[in-house]
């Protein structure tokens, strides 16, 4: 190799990062829009779909930043960074994203209605925090 491909070369773990457009802002702002019209009908049904939305939503401005990730658990591992200084709220989108999993893949799992606005107000809050969504 020559010695400006030495210089430039990326390193095996370097993980391209981008930014989110005012295109993908607003197409979060949209979606959230939805997403507070399944919560305002109160049911259990709608707070379930509100949560695995919510859970999309977040991966699409995840997979916005982080292109070159394939799954969201390595884009959630990659983002940890940006919540320097509040990884509370890095923590509760974690919980709010295997709550989202226990959801989608156990079909007993059984969702209060109380914790699913927690949850949701995570996701919220995340995506407050990772500027995709103005609070």
């Amino acid at each position: 190799m020559g010695l400006l491909s030495n210089l430039f070369r990326r390193k095996d773990n370097y993980v391209g990062e981008a930014r989110l457009t005012l295109f993908d802002q607003n197409f979060v702002k949209e979606n959230w829009a939805k997403i507070e019209e399944q919560i305002s009908l109160g049911k259990p049904s709608n707070l379930r779909s509100a949560v695995i939305d919510a859970d999309k939503l977040v991966d699409f401005a995840l997979k916005k930043i982080y292109p070159s990730l394939d799954n969201m658990g390595a884009r959630l591992k990659q983002v940890k960074p940006k919540f320097e200084g509040n990884y509370q709220i890095y923590d509760q989108l974690w919980f709010a994203h295997k709550v989202r999993n226990e959801l989608v893949h156990n079909i007993n799992f059984d969702l209060p209605s109380v914790q699913a606005k927690l949850v949701l107000e995570n996701f919220k809050q995340a995506l407050v925090h990772l500027g995709a969504l103005v609070g």
